[in-house]
């Protein structure tokens, strides 16, 4: 098998919640990742789904230390990224990269197409004339599907889906190996969306680029992604390739979150899975499995233990004591 491109082993990250006369002392925790493992493969695309804060983002930011992990380790192509100092880490980060979710935000808005394209060449010194800076901002934004003419203009001047070009332009500045993308296409109109995630796939064949896709969205990461992993109040409750996700999940959650997803075919209704009750905070996340409390086959040793991922079939684990495989059932 190949050696993994990146390889996470329980990652954690605990936000202290303070309190106190003075606010200063440490009376909690928010658990937003609470031991994540998983590898990336060369060229994969690996999806992370789950509700709105599961940890997703998070996870994602620790990849490249924006956020510092509480604990775990992180490997990108066999060295220890959590072992590095900021000097170090700066220069592997050129070959990882990140593309935000929201590209009214993430793009300055004082500065111009080329400026902000060219900044990932500019931090690593990566050409030798500002001829030569030039013309790779051109190559980027014509990779991009975007032309020459639009190197002065400022980003108000695009369209949503224009501007998540240019930022996956300055993403593919210094030729990454793996980019993270948070909820990339989240914050476009529908219609634009595919023209997107159709452009991350064309860019992935071509350079061989590996992804981290943070997603809520499961039309989209059906399209996109290689494998998925389900999470659930910062832990991983399933994590297995896109189809036999998508044809059989095993973990209740997993099946409830899927049965929720539309079908394309309107002559056929999915069998809807209602869960009770509200997502805990992770600052008051219930013991043994987090999921227990919402969960139909829970049983006393939920409560009491977390069910480690457990491998159901080739390349498929879970986190369930009590799971199985579950078509999900649609009707006409």
């Amino acid at each position: 098998m190949t050696a993994p491109l990146l390889s996470v082993r329980d990652l954690r990250k605990h936000f202290p919640i303070t309190g106190g006369p003075l606010g200063v002392r440490t009376v909690g925790q928010v658990k937003a990742v609470d031991g994540v493992s998983f590898d990336v493969a060369p060229g994969e695309t690996l999806a992370l789904v789950g509700e709105s804060g599961c940890g997703k983002s998070t996870t994602g930011r620790m990849l490249l230390r924006l956020t510092e992990p509480t604990s775990g380790q992180i490997q990108f192509d066999g060295v220890d990224l959590l072992g590095l100092g900021r000097t170090e880490m700066r220069l592997r980060r050129r070959e990882m990269q990140i593309v935000f979710q929201d590209p009214y935000a993430s793009l300055s808005p004082r500065q111009r197409v080329e400026d902000i394209i060219a900044e990932p060449l500019d931090v690593n010194g990566l050409y030798d004339t500002p001829a030569a800076r030039r013309d790779r901002v051109i190559d980027l934004l014509r990779l991009v599907g975007l032309d020459a003419i639009h190197l002065r203009r400022h980003p108000f001047e695009f369209s949503g889906g224009q501007r998540q070009r240019i930022a996956i332009a300055r993403a593919l500045a210094p030729q990454p190996r793996l980019i993270v993308a948070d909820e990339p296409v989240s914050a476009l109109d529908v219609s634009i969306q595919s023209q997107v995630v159709n452009l991350m796939q064309d860019l992935q064949e071509q350079f061989g680029i590996a992804y981290v896709f943070i997603s809520h969205d499961l039309a989209v990461v059906r399209h996109i992604a290689h494998r998925v992993a389900v999470m659930y109040l910062g832990r991983l409750v399933e994590m297995a390739t896109t189809d036999e996700l998508f044809g059989a999940p095993h973990h209740p959650y997993a099946q409830a979150l899927l049965s929720a997803a539309p079908v394309p075919d309107p002559d056929r209704r999915r069998t809807r899975i209602v869960l009770t009750g509200d997502v805990p905070s992770p600052s008051k996340a219930p013991s043994g499995c987090h999921f227990h409390p919402r969960c139909p086959i829970a049983q006393a040793v939920c409560r009491e233990q977390a069910p480690p991922l457990t491998e159901v079939s080739p390349g498929h684990v879970a986190a369930c004591h009590f799971g199985k495989p579950f078509p999900i059932p649609t009707g006409g």
